[in-house]
């Protein structure tokens, strides 16, 4: 069967808008929710501030992601002294035809308190039980379960 020129032409730019929309489609999926992350030693005898929401990233165009610098970098974004996230989610973003792949990851920071401003902010300290393991205020009001790897 032969296409005429205006079918031919149609074809050419449905096939081109269709190439293009494959090459510029990307790919995102949520890794997982997590209670708690760290790439630090969390001392459990400490207590801890929340000192603010942080998000990095670690990857790029023709670059291997790294989770651990991503949760790094995150760290980083709010405080030379945090040390872990809690409410942690992290994303993985990938586009099929161009070499680009980048991990994502955000939640909330929390750094040791200070010496001196201990009076000053609501502490949390890590504290375990049968029941699990929690962030616990210092009045006991708030507590947030987070988990441990055994």
């Amino acid at each position: 069967m032969l296409m005429t020129n205006v079918g031919r032409e149609v074809v050419k730019r449905w096939g081109l808008a269709a190439v293009a929309l494959f090459v510029l489609s990307g790919c995102s999926a949520r890794i997982g929710d997590f209670t708690m992350v760290s790439t630090h030693n969390v001392a459990l005898g400490e207590k801890y501030e929340k000192v603010g929401t942080a998000e990095g990233s670690s990857g790029g165009f023709f670059q291997n992601p790294d989770m651990k610098l991503a949760v790094d970098k995150a760290l980083r974004a709010v405080s030379s002294d945090a040390v872990f996230l809690t409410n942690a989610r992290i994303f993985s973003e990938t586009w099929p035809v161009i070499p680009y792949s980048k991990i994502k990851v955000t939640g909330d920071a929390w750094a040791p308190i200070q010496t001196s401003r201990a009076g000053d902010v609501e502490g949390y300290h890590l504290e375990t039980s049968d029941a699990g393991t929690f962030l616990v205020s210092e009045d006991g009001s708030d507590r947030v379960e987070v988990m441990v790897a055994p």
